[in-house]
């Protein structure tokens, strides 16, 4: 028997898949998340999971895939523990420097720059110079690394970050430091920049050793506790948790590299999103992820995500490869508020899962964008997460009228469509930023959406941007659980390496790679990945520029011929990224990089025949769509009575277990052989 469960922590709902390969069994399920501790409520899924569908005498037979947003709160939330910094003399103060440039906007100028992770009080400069070759200039200074380590444990410094100069180059001073720590301060973890990221740009090291420092507390001490609750249950393989690069990686490799664990959640989203995407023949698509705290876009193209290895976490720059999203406080309960000049906003903030949306009846008094779809008729008050969850429409129309409708003059269905437009409205630009600020026409791509509230909104937010194809999964309320059975296991190493192309010393390279290799080889039998493979790969510039591009090194000796085509391949991508090309500009090599992957688990969705046809409502209720208040009856449809193939016009109301989706007129449904629905703007 071949168990898998997929687990999606969100900021109101956990999110859990139970797939049965072997007998094509798909089952899914949404939990409240808890808060306080979210291995309670991963545990109370995987329970009933389990044991609604028969499956809890095989719990040793499951392996377990996990997916979180724990990193990301607590770097917004900065709940942490104190943790200090030990650098080389002289630079304690890169990590509050930064770079001379305003995120997001350079022309804001009430800007100020985010306060650094570690405080300068925390932040320690120790005699020691390796330089750029990883040459030894002056030796590390020992009874300097103990007096400041001292110094930082009467401080009350609970884990410690190092990032020396030139640590990439040779990390043997980094090395010896956490040894001298291991002995004045055991038990306290320290994070290596050299460990973490081996590259060069010390602020950008320093700040994603910082971050990894940051988390490893709290991120071990989450992975430890669920770990050994799920080994109570029975449910005792390695498990696994997505990484910000879309792939998984061992629990135990995690609690070493948690900042490689960036946006785990919604990663898997794209991940899933991609999946889906491939299996009904999708290469161009944009994945829309809405949840109940916010949404996340992502841009596919080609059949890939793109991603970047030079991105941020709540403003702070992380070095690591990542996939590459847009993030905005737009979820289900997003909070609805007038700003002091009378103008109605929606977001950033969220009513969470506790107490969550007004119509939750849990003692949310803030209207917010669910409470808005609620009274639009868009959601089934008796059949919200199948039924399980009942909501108050009384206790919705209350709020809005109290704080948005009578406060603005309007009616309350007025103010509810009006909180639904202002929240599309940033998800539109949202999409933007992922498509139209790369010089990329959306109106090309498929809009995929999902999440527990994704699908209300994406067929709207398709037609703002003249998008004529949406795809809704079969299960769009566990996407980003789906997505984690569809990772591979990843793990990207990188060495930085900087000299010109042409020139470059080939055998010196060989050797760099060999190293990386060994290297990516032993994670994946750490990981009990035995189908592996390893990938190979430059990151290249044009000599005098400030950031570089990732091209594939073919898996073959190294030589001048194989450089030349590498070097065309870099003049084709750099002109396709950035509009021009430079063939007689010189090259450089700037990073080595090698990634390992573990094998590309098979589609998780089963399929069925087709059987076509119309499907039949199941009732109809007024619904409130568009700039008209009024009401007008729509029929609604049950997404366990449909079968593959069926097709229906708009306007529709899908009711999934974990998710509505709306269907204006002007569009037509059909679901295919999994299910999935593939929705088209009709011909004019």
């Amino acid at each position: 028997m071949t168990l898998h469960i997929g687990v999606d922590t969100g900021g109101t709902h956990t999110d859990i898949v139970l797939l049965d390969r072997g007998a094509g069994q798909f089952h899914t399920l949404k939990v409240p998340t808890t808060p306080e501790d979210l291995s309670i409520g991963i545990l109370d899924g995987v329970r009933r999971i389990i044991g609604e569908h028969g499956y809890a005498d095989s719990a040793a037979d499951i392996s377990f895939y996990y997916g979180t947003t724990l990193i990301t709160n607590i770097i917004v939330e900065k709940k942490s523990v104190r943790i200090g910094l030990i650098t080389t003399a002289g630079f304690r103060d890169v990590l509050e420097i930064g770079r001379a440039v305003r995120k997001p906007n350079i022309y804001d100028i009430h800007w100020r720059p985010l306060s650094p992770l570690i405080p300068r009080e925390l932040r320690r400069g120790v005699a020691e110079r390796i330089d750029y070759k990883g040459s030894v200039v002056a030796p590390l200074d020992e009874d300097d690394v103990r007096a400041a380590l001292r110094e930082l444990m009467r401080q009350d410094v609970r884990a410690i970050a190092v990032c020396l100069l030139n640590a990439y180059a040779n990390p043997a001073h980094e090395q010896r430091i956490a040894a001298i720590a291991a002995q004045e301060c055991p038990g306290v973890p320290v994070s290596l920049s050299s460990e973490v990221a081996r590259e060069f740009r010390e602020y950008e090291r320093t700040s994603t050793t910082a971050l990894n420092a940051f988390v490893v507390a709290p991120m071990t001490a989450h992975l430890d506790r669920l770990a050994a609750r799920l080994a109570e249950q029975g449910v005792d393989q390695i498990p696994f948790i997505m990484r910000g690069n879309g792939g998984v990686m061992s629990f135990d490799l995690a609690k070493n590299l948690p900042a490689a664990v960036t946006h785990s959640g919604p990663v898997a989203g794209i991940v899933g999103g991609n999946a889906i995407a491939r299996s009904a023949g999708i290469s161009e698509a944009i994945t829309f992820d809405m949840g109940g705290t916010s949404s996340d876009v992502a841009l596919i193209s080609d059949g890939k995500p793109y991603s970047t290895t030079r991105g941020d976490l709540a403003g702070y720059p992380i070095l690591l490869p990542m996939l590459d999203l847009v993030t905005i406080g737009a979820g289900g309960g997003s909070i609805a508020w007038i700003d002091p000049a009378g103008g109605l906003k929606v977001g950033p903030q969220s009513a969470g899962s506790v107490p969550g949306p007004v119509c939750y009846g849990r003692g949310g008094e803030n209207p917010t964008i669910t409470d808005a779809n609620l009274i639009c008729g868009r959601l089934n008050a008796d059949f919200f997460l199948n039924g399980e969850r009942e909501l108050h429409m009384d206790l919705a129309r209350q709020a809005i009228a109290d704080k948005i409708a009578r406060p603005l003059g309007m009616t309350v269905e007025q103010a509810a469509l009006g909180i639904l437009a202002v929240a599309e409205s940033h998800m539109v630009n949202a999409i933007k930023l992922v498509s139209v600020q790369r010089g990329i026409d959306p109106r090309d791509f498929t809009l995929i959406g999902f999440g527990g509230a994704g699908p209300l909104h994406t067929v709207s937010l398709a037609e703002a941007l003249g998008i004529n194809r949406v795809l809704i999964p079969a299960a769009p309320g566990n996407v980003s659980a789906s997505g984690l059975l569809s990772a591979e296991i990843r793990h990207d190493l990188v060495r930085t390496k900087v000299a010109p192309l042409k020139s470059v010393d080939i055998d010196a390279m060989e050797a760099d790679f060999s190293l990386l290799v060994a290297e990516a080889q032993t994670s994946l039998e750490q990981q009990n990945a035995t189908d592996g493979q390893i990938l190979r790969a430059l990151d290249l510039r044009y000599r005098g520029q400030a950031y570089e591009l990732t091209l594939p090194v073919p898996a073959r000796a190294l030589d001048h011929a194989l450089f030349e085509q590498i070097a065309e391949a870099f003049h084709t991508e750099h002109e396709r990224v950035y509009g021009y090309r430079l063939d007689h500009h010189g090259i450089e090599v700037v990073n080595l990089r090698a990634t390992a992957i573990g094998g590309l688990p098979e589609h998780p969705w089963p399929v069925s025949e087709k059987q076509g046809g119309q499907a039949r409502p199941v009732a109809t209720r007024p619904v409130i769509y568009g700039a008209d208040p009024s009401a007008r009856e729509w029929p609604v449809y049950r997404f366990v009575q449909i079968a593959a193939g069926q097709t229906a016009p708009g306007p529709a109301i899908i009711e999934y277990p974990g998710s509505t989706c709306v269907v204006p007129a002007g569009w037509t449904i059909t679901w295919d052989e999994a299910r999935h629905a593939h929705i088209v703007k009709n011909a004019n």
